[in-house]
């Protein structure tokens, strides 16, 4: 149990961390990201309140999905996600910005192998995840498709979202559409092993 809790927390801080980053690279957010960007602007809410809205809501998609029970326990997951983006948007990275394109740039791929990296870790714990996350491998079940595809698919559906809602769409939630399920695909295994050993 204790491996598990700290693969979770360490997963959600890199996750946390790493969405952060796109965000403040200011070239366009991660698909979910964007959405939320968006409808931050529109409701006057924080980027964490509507990241969470939009998690319960997929919570029931889910469960519709994976013909299961409400897990209603992920909240719990996205409510950490959306409280530590907030802490890291409001106080962690205040200070830092970006300057000039390269920097940017440079914001937006950290952000995506921290993102990539922290979801291959914190799923390994078997824990409550991210209804964004558990909506891939929903897709990923439902319909066979392996997980780089199950995310390409998700996704878009984001990005289709985000567009609707005048989110934060740019070159760096197409980098991030087409590259993150990449990496998740390289380091889930990786992390699976590393979990397998210490647990």
């Amino acid at each position: 149990m204790k491996a598990r809790f700290i693969f979770y927390c360490i997963g959600l801080l890199s996750l946390s961390l790493g969405v952060s980053l796109i965000i403040k690279g200011d070239l366009g957010a991660a698909p979910w990201d964007a959405l939320a960007v968006g409808e931050s602007t529109l409701l006057h809410l924080s980027i964490g309140t509507c990241i969470f809205m939009n998690g319960c809501i997929l919570i029931l998609i889910n469960a519709l999905l994976l013909k299961e029970g409400i897990q209603w326990l992920a909240a719990l997951s996205i409510f950490v996600i959306g409280m530590m983006v907030d802490y890291w948007i409001t106080s962690g990275l205040k200070t830092i910005e970006p300057i000039g394109f390269v920097q940017q740039l440079s914001f937006v791929l950290i952000g995506i192998l921290l993102l990539g990296i922290g979801i291959s870790i914190y799923l390994q714990a078997k824990l409550p995840s991210s209804p964004m996350d558990t909506f891939m491998v929903a897709i990923h079940h439902r319909f066979g498709l392996n997980l780089r595809n199950s995310r390409l698919l998700n996704e878009a559906i984001a990005i289709t979202l985000a567009m609707v809602f005048h989110g934060a769409v740019g070159i760096g939630t197409v980098i991030v559409a087409c590259t993150l399920g990449f990496i998740i695909h390289i380091f889930y295994p990786i992390m699976e092993r590393m979990y397998g050993k210490w647990s």
